[in-house]
């Protein structure tokens, strides 16, 4: 995720429904901030223009030096309006530079901080802090002040998404979420924080009251119902390939009665018999087991960007599907052996 989704929830209003101007409007998220924080269970809050795992507004980037006339097409990239403590509340890590603070205002330098992507893909092999960029039909320059790690943005498991980060005192939006982080679980303290924001403007709407831990269940929810069909058909995968080891080696165990009876009528012991049965009968199994186990790492690689949070050489896989192969290899030697040594020998010489 980039960032720390335990204990944190958010809520959604819209500003510009009530006919706030822009100073009442800066003023509503400093006091809804204050507000969120003084509340008992809350360890931070901030305010942001998006909704984490969300997406948001994105706007064409020009690096400095280089608009529209000069044939450079720029690079769409997303914004997110937040407040000084965005970067706390979140516990998105700071790689170089600083963060917003109280001294970034409406009349000083504008400034943001990107993210590494973004970092990357404007000023690749140099320190992107000092750096200036302007937005597509806006001449004033903004000078890049931090990067951060670069987040999820709008779904688990995207490719790095560039991003900039703009002080809300500075671009200011009216839509808006308040995001807050609890010292212990959110639900306990949502109902508080919302009588507090609602206080101060008590026809205003609050929406999306929800977890970020909701928000992700349901980004994850299609992958985590394909990897449950995925281990659906697996399982019935193995459970296949263990009848079918089992009855291969179950047959040709049995196809040895007559064997077992001679070989017991000369002297041969019972245990003698279990042992020449199941080390023969084992010597397939793993020269099968060792032929898969082959094909099985070389065809992993082509899963590899398919898995998340999982080696596509998973070792508890790989030990678990053999080791239940062989148990069932054992068995399928075990049963057959042991009905075939209960054969009274005098039979098997009188069919011979």
């Amino acid at each position: 995720m980039g960032f720390e989704s335990e204990k944190l929830f958010m809520m959604n209003f819209d500003l510009g429904a009530t006919g706030y101007t822009e100073g009442q409007g800066q003023q509503f998220f400093r006091a809804a901030v204050e507000r969120a924080q003084a509340t008992p269970g809350v360890e931070s809050a901030t305010v942001a223009s998006n909704f984490p795992v969300g997406g948001g507004l994105a706007r064409t980037v020009f690096p400095e030096g280089q608009d529209e006339t000069t044939g450079y097409h720029g690079t769409l990239t997303e914004l997110d309006d937040v407040t000084p403590t965005y970067f706390e509340t979140l516990r998105i890590p700071l790689l170089r530079g600083r963060v917003f603070d109280e001294n970034d205002r409406q009349n000083t330098t504008k400034v943001a901080v990107v993210n590494e992507a973004m970092a990357k893909q404007f000023w690749p092999d140099e320190d992107a802090v000092g750096k200036r960029f302007h937005f597509i039909g806006e001449p004033d320059l903004r000078m890049v002040v931090g990067v951060v790690k670069t987040v999820v943005i709008d779904q688990i498991g995207e490719a790095p998404q560039p991003v900039v980060y703009l002080p809300v005192t500075q671009d200011y939006s009216p839509a808006a979420t308040i995001q807050v982080r609890t010292t212990g679980t959110p639900e306990v303290v949502i109902g508080s924080v919302r009588a507090q924001i609602q206080e101060l403007m008590p026809t205003m709407a609050i929406t999306n009251v929800q977890t970020i831990r909701e928000i992700e269940n349901q980004g994850l929810w299609a992958p985590r119902a394909g990897a449950g069909l995925l281990a659906v058909f697996g399982a019935l995968a193995l459970i296949l390939a263990a009848v079918g080891v089992y009855g291969v080696l179950s047959y040709s165990v049995s196809l040895q009665t007559k064997e077992i009876g001679i070989r017991m009528s000369l002297g041969a012991q019972p245990r003698q018999m279990m042992w020449l049965v199941i080390g023969q009968g084992m010597t397939l199994a793993l020269v099968g087991l060792g032929l898969g186990l082959i094909a099985a790492f070389a065809a992993a690689r082509v899963l590899s960007s398919l898995l998340f949070g999982v080696s596509a050489h998973d070792p508890l896989t790989f030990a678990l599907v053999p080791l239940s192969l062989l148990a069932v290899s054992v068995l399928a030697c075990y049963i057959p052996a042991r009905r075939a040594i209960g054969v009274d020998p005098i039979i098997a010489l009188r069919y011979e």
